[in-house]
């Protein structure tokens, strides 16, 4: 019974402390660029909703920036891929749309924080 206690209580302290290492690692975002084929369409500075049209004027995707993170809110792209990654709030991460041919990269300072422990 001691011993669980004791182990109950370890994997509690290395949880808060990935946590705490987490949420020290966060850093704040300028912004968005918005990429279309590769060539840059749109710089995102100020909050708010913008809607991410083709060369051709088709509707590609809405891009959501609150101020500290950024996310895709709505997509016509099949899958729906880019708004399952849901809110980015680092540079080094990017929201990808490939049907669309769509890249939203977060501007700021990037962060190396090892192996991205989220995956599909």
């Amino acid at each position: 019974m001691k011993k669980d206690l004791i182990f109950v209580f370890i994997i509690i302290l290395l949880v808060s402390g990935i946590m705490i290492i987490q949420n020290n690692l966060k850093n704040d975002l300028k912004g968005a660029e918005v990429y279309l084929s590769g060539k840059e369409i749109m710089k995102i500075t100020k909050p708010g909703t913008y809607a991410i049209y083709g060369d051709d004027g088709d509707y590609k995707l809405k891009v959501v920036f609150n101020g500290e993170k950024v996310r895709v809110i709505d997509a016509d792209c099949p899958l729906k891929t880019c708004e399952y990654t849901g809110w980015v709030d680092n540079a080094s991460q990017e929201i990808i749309c490939l049907p669309n041919k769509v890249v939203v990269k977060p501007i700021g300072k990037e962060k190396n924080i090892g192996v991205d422990i989220i995956s599909w």
